[in-house]
């Protein structure tokens, strides 16, 4: 095979799971040679047990700390990301170099300290606290940790594996951040054969995430631990003590995953969460994250800079070389070199460059994300041979901060405009899927978001190649800070630095980032700028070290302070908008919306890149029954909800197609109706682009309103409904509305109710508390909030059978409608699949890769199909056949108290949503590899050959006294129906129909 040839296969396996997924024979200088990468999926067939071992329990095991509680300590600093007692200590225990930690309000949450920390009598009050003189060695002979050891009664599980979302919840006041959701310690085993051929090669499994700290066995050997839950690590194998290699020697892997504290103040799941690989080189190699080629295109001489780390094991001494070859997209090389000649000895790695120069590239922009393949070929000079082969994905920008003209890429400024998130979703928990990302980053360019911020930590290595493939540019940002976790900035850098789409790294968030001594922020840059040299750093909140500062939920006055203060700081407006609202019982979110992103405005601000969140997500949620966020312009399950609506119109259709930092989607007008048809009181609330607005309400027409006020809501009138026999439908029991009238003339709930009931047209709402006495009057239900205070209460709505919006532009020209039908009693559950589907940009069909996933849509609709949105009913998922399993359930409700893998789960709004996988993997390269290497069978059948024809999906929603819904899940064994050539030729969408046509 010739290079172009060559360059073709690389091409084709972008996207699939690992850097090289097959051995490449080609010809290059007159020598054949075969590349022996091969990176052999390693998810299936764990053996999991929930809970800790009979012989231990959380934490180290070595936890012996002298109580100084009540003690004040210097030389100690902030630990900022623990939020308990325990944690604070497990933390500690776990660092061998951490010799004291305090807890409390004196501390500010945690302070750890080394053997120069003195700790003495404290004035200042009472705080928690330990201290050690030494470190004990951890506990490592756990029985499960033991080869010998049978766990043929633990259940099978595939990674990505969540196993704290698996729990039921539970009310306990200190857990709202993570969900009410007990943590623990649980282990995964898995028992392998190494192929005979792999003898003498080097061998690791990469590890792509484990929360919270992971400590690894071979054979019964202990060999690491990990305590980041963010970054990947790999275990090397081939080193081991006793190894084993053939069919007929059986390895045994074993994972202790300890989860019973986090690292921050929402939910973090647990458990081997991410993707695992095992990857099999020859003995001269490139080392993992080691290949680094820089996004940032010099203007004037547009060449590509490369560096690689090479390293070999065994007693070899070969000259070798580094060929790299930029390759487009179409498959022609651009540009080729090598080298100069190294010798490579084992425990001396080598880092060489190579320069491309003239390379005439196409920049990537969010517009046109053009990306490139960079081909790296290990050499061996003195008998032609190929050592090791890779392929990096690339793209090449020109990025620049400046005050005066805030950020340009490409020479063209750009006003930021983004999200921030958090990873994880109804059912799944951590555990994402690709293609359920893919979904969550087209939703973002949908609402206008260019730009994606990874709070606060990094994430999964496919998202990342999501965004530089649909041209998102992101905000990649490091967990843990402080001077002990400087080792987990440099892991993050190292392996994100390839990416275009990011522009900036952070340190930290918020007062996470507050130090005593402030030594922190320069260690991170010297971890950051060792590595990359050019991307600036930044961080979410007070430090040094900073090349950007970015300020959180701050008004314009901390911007302009801080700008006259420091005049020469570019500025972003890194988070703000934490505006709460439901798919039920609405709260208008425009004042916190349009208010908290201003600052985002100002001439020396770059923009409001972190709006706080896209997606709803488990913990953070302000105590139970409550168990998610409320934040999220879409909840858990991935419904919109109407302020998503509120972006749609001011950062997309507001937005010029011609602004550089916009989203290539078409310019749609909007009208949306943001009242539910059991919601609506005396106002209809409605958001359009047109210069004018009509409403018609049960056939009647109203008057024209002019939109004064572009991009905000309208609030258009609504006749009152004519009252029977003082009926107040709406029950407002604990919760508080807003914008009512105080009546100080009557005493009970009941005075209450006829008052308002006397009082006409112009009350619909009637509240009363014992000690506020009765309110009334015309306020929206929009106002009402859950309250603390005993409020009873009861509103009037209007009898909905459909209500229009029309939008007109300047002349009279109707440019845009939404309608809204009330329905009738529920009769029948209908099913939509929302992923896969052009609808939203995640394609037509799954994968049968063994990991792909669906989002069904279950709707409780009337005898019309019109959605039954104030009826819940109790909906069953099941799989009817095919290759797929139900894997979680939601609803989108933040009080949703169902296990997230029950098959049963309440509508709310009328919506549920079923998430399903694929259980069969036609796809995978070394499918013949894993059926080799893996010993047990587990839930995921892997066929090493074809497949042939396979029968789609069957899925089935039913519930009680309704009629039951089939959906059938289109299935595939195309590469290029996976996920990441699915979101390459979807740049340009021609729209998110979701978006315009979800009832709900």
């Amino acid at each position: 095979m010739d290079l172009r040839g060559f360059a073709a296969v690389f091409l084709f396996l972008m996207g699939l799971s690992c850097v090289l997924a097959t051995p490449v024979t080609f010809e290059k200088d007159g020598a054949e040679a075969v590349a022996v990468r091969e990176c052999v999926p390693f998810d299936y067939n764990w053996r999991f047990r929930y809970g800790h071992a009979p012989d231990g329990g959380p934490g180290p095991g070595n936890a012996d700390f002298t109580d100084i509680s009540g003690q004040e300590c210097t030389n100690v600093d902030h630990n900022p990301n623990r939020y308990a007692r325990g944690d604070c200590e497990t933390a500690c225990a776990y660092n061998p170099d951490c010799m004291v930690w305090q807890s409390g309000a004196l501390s500010g949450n945690c302070l750890h300290g080394g053997a120069d920390a003195v700790c003495s009598s404290s004035k200042h009050g009472q705080q928690d606290g330990g201290q050690r003189k030494t470190a004990q060695p951890m506990k490592t002979d756990y029985k499960f940790a033991a080869k010998s050891f049978n766990a043929i009664d633990w259940k099978i599980v595939n990674t990505p594996h969540d196993f704290v979302v698996t729990g039921d919840f539970v009310s306990m006041p200190w857990d709202y951040h993570h969900a009410f959701l007990p943590r623990n310690v649980s282990w995964y085993r898995k028992e392998f054969h190494l192929p005979s051929d792999w003898k003498g090669s080097h061998i690791t499994v990469y590890f792509e995430g484990v929360f919270h700290v992971a400590q690894i066995w071979v054979n019964g050997q202990y060999v690491q631990m990990h305590t980041c839950g963010y970054t990947g690590f790999t275990v090397r194998l081939d080193n081991v003590t006793g190894i084993l290699y053939g069919n007929d020697s059986t390895n045994v892997i074993a994972v202790r995953v300890d989860a019973t504290f986090g690292s921050g103040h929402w939910y973090e799941g647990g458990g081997i969460y991410r993707r695992t690989h095992l990857i099999h080189t020859s003995p001269a190699h490139f080392v993992h994250d080691g290949v680094f080629v820089s996004p940032e295109l010099d203007p004037l001489e547009k060449t590509v800079r490369v560096t690689a780390e090479i390293d070999i094991i065994g007693s070899g001494h070969p000259l070798v070389t580094v060929i790299a070859t930029l390759v487009d997209m179409s498959g022609e090389s651009v540009a080729s070199n090598e080298s100069y000649n190294v010798t490579l000895a084992e425990g001396f790695p080598q880092t060489v460059t190579v320069l491309l120069s003239g390379a005439h590239v196409k920049v990537w922009s969010i517009q046109s994300p053009h990306m490139y393949s960079v081909m790296m070929v290990l050499k061996d000079v003195s008998h032609g041979t190929i050592f090791d082969t890779l392929h990096i994905s690339a793209g090449f920008r020109q990025t620049e901060w400046k005050v005066d003209t805030n950020f340009k890429l490409n020479g063209d400024s750009i006003k930021f405009r983004g999200f921030s998130h958090h990873n994880s979703f109804a059912g799944v928990g951590v555990a994402i899927p690709d293609r359920i990302h893919l979904f969550r980053a087209q939703a973002s360019r949908a609402v206008g978001g260019s730009f994606w911020r990874m709070s606060h930590n990094p994430y999964l290595p496919a998202l990342y190649d999501f965004l530089d493939v649909l041209g998102i540019i992101s905000w990649d940002e490091n967990r843990d800070y402080g001077l002990e976790y400087v080792g987990a900035m440099h892991d993050m850098v190292k392996r994100d630095r390839n990416h275009p789409s990011i522009v900036v790294w952070s340190y930290c968030n918020e007062v996470e980032c507050e130090q005593i001594y402030n030594k922190t922020g320069p260690q991170f840059r010297i971890a950051a700028k060792s590595l990359d040299p050019q991307r600036p750093t930044a961080a979410n909140g007070p430090t040094n070290g900073l090349d950007i500062q970015g300020l959180s939920h701050a008004k314009n006055t901390s911007f302009e302070d801080f700008h006259q203060q420091y005049p020469d700081m570019p500025l972003v407006l890194s988070e703000c908008c934490s505006c709460e609202t439901q798919r039920l019982l609405r709260q208008d979110t425009t004042t916190c919306m349009h208010d908290q992103n201003s600052p985002g405005l100002l001439p020396y601000v770059s923009g409001s890149l972190g709006v706080w969140t896209l997606f709803d997500y488990y913990g953070e949620s302000h105590g139970f029954p409550s168990v998610t966020s409320s934040y999220g312009n879409f909840d858990l399950a991935g419904f919109p909800k109407p302020h998503a609506y509120w972006y749609v119109l001011n950062w997309m259709a507001m937005i010029s197609t011609d602004d550089y930092g916009r989203p290539p989607l078409p310019s749609n007008h909007v009208t949306r109706i943001l009242d539910l048809p059991g919601e609506i009181t005396t106002r209809v609330e409605v958001l359009s682009s047109g210069a004018a607005l009509q409403l018609i309400v049960n056939g009647k027409p109203g008057d024209k309103v002019e939109v004064t006020n572009p991009g905000e809501p309208i609030q258009a009138k609504v006749d009152a409904p004519e009252r029977v026999n003082c009926s107040f439908p709406r029950n407002l029991t604990s919760v508080q509305c807003r914008g009512l009238d105080h009546n100080g003339n009557v005493k009970t709930p009941g005075q209450c109710k006829s008052a308002c009931c006397d009082a006409g047209p112009s009350c619909v709402i009637w509240q009363f508390a014992e000690k506020q006495g009765c309110w009334m009057g015309t306020a929206d239900l929009s106002s009402c909030e859950p309250s603390e205070d005993p409020w009873v209460g009861a509103g009037d709505i209007v009898t909905v059978k459909n209500i229009t919006a029309l939008s007109f532009d300047t002349t009279g020209k109707v440019i845009g409608s939404h309608t809204i039908l009330g329905a009738a009693q529920a009769s029948a559950i209908s099913l939509e699949l929302d992923v896969p589907s052009p609808d939203t940009g995640t394609g037509t069909a799954l994968v049968l890769d063994g990991h792909d996933a669906a989002l069904v849509k279950a709707s409780v609709v009337d005898a019309a199909g019109v959605l039954v949105t104030d009826q819940v009913v109790n909906i069953t998922f099941r799989v009817a056949g095919g290759p797929g399993a139900l894997i979680g359930i939601g609803n989108g409700d933040n009080h949703l108290h169902a296990n997230a893998k029950s098959d049963n789960v309440p509508s709310y709004g009328g919506l549920a949503r079923g998430i399903f996988q694929v259980n069969l993997d036609c796809v995978s390269k070394h499918r013949d590899r894993i059926v080799q290497i893996d010993v047990d069978h587990g839930p995921t059948t892997v066929n090493p050959g074809a497949c042939g024809t396979v029968d789609s999906i069957s899925v089935e929603a039913s519930s009680p006294g309704l009629q039951t819904a089939h959906l059938t899940i289109p299935v595939s064994t195309s590469a290029e129906d996976l996920p990441l050539p699915v979101a390459k030729k979807s740049v340009a969408l021609e729209g998110f129909p979701f978006l315009t046509n979800f009832v709900g």
